[in-house]
């Protein structure tokens, strides 16, 4: 709980939707703009004017009955580093991969009708947890 209960109060959620299929919170982004190397433990996206939607709560966005405004997102992030790594293979879950903990840093801008968000530059943020992987998981399950 907050303290102070005006920090509770969601007004905006970013977010290209639900797909006919069910599945929710997920776009494709354009080619090029994303980078991997797992082994490294670096990867970089950038996306530019992205159009998606703000529904304002988070229950608006998940089970509708109210409406939402056209949006636009332009974000970067940059994980690098290699803190650890782990190797996972759990053939009864259908998962295995290599991951590694690493740093990430990240800029954002969002605009919305009259509104507009940004945040301070990648290199004034830091972040509590970050990883990179290589995973198989599902129908991709190869056995590890």
């Amino acid at each position: 709980m907050y303290e102070d209960d005006s920090l509770a109060v969601q007004l905006n959620d970013f977010n290209p939707g639900i797909a006919s299929s069910g599945l929710f919170w997920t776009t494709r982004i354009p080619a090029g703009s994303l980078e991997v190397n797992p082994g490294r433990g670096r990867a970089a996206i950038q996306l530019t004017d992205i159009a998606l939607d703000d529904y304002g709560t988070i229950d608006n966005a998940l089970f509708g009955g109210g409406s939402s405004e056209p949006a636009v997102l332009s974000y970067e992030i940059h994980w690098s580093g290699v803190d650890s790594r782990t190797r996972v293979v759990n053939p009864a879950g259908q998962i295995s991969g290599e991951f590694v903990r690493n740093s990430a840093q990240m800029e954002w801008a969002a605009t919305v009708g009259d509104y507009s968000f940004v945040s301070f530059p990648a290199s004034t943020s830091s972040s509590v947890f970050a990883e990179v992987a290589h995973e198989q998981n599902g129908i991709f399950f190869a056995g590890g």
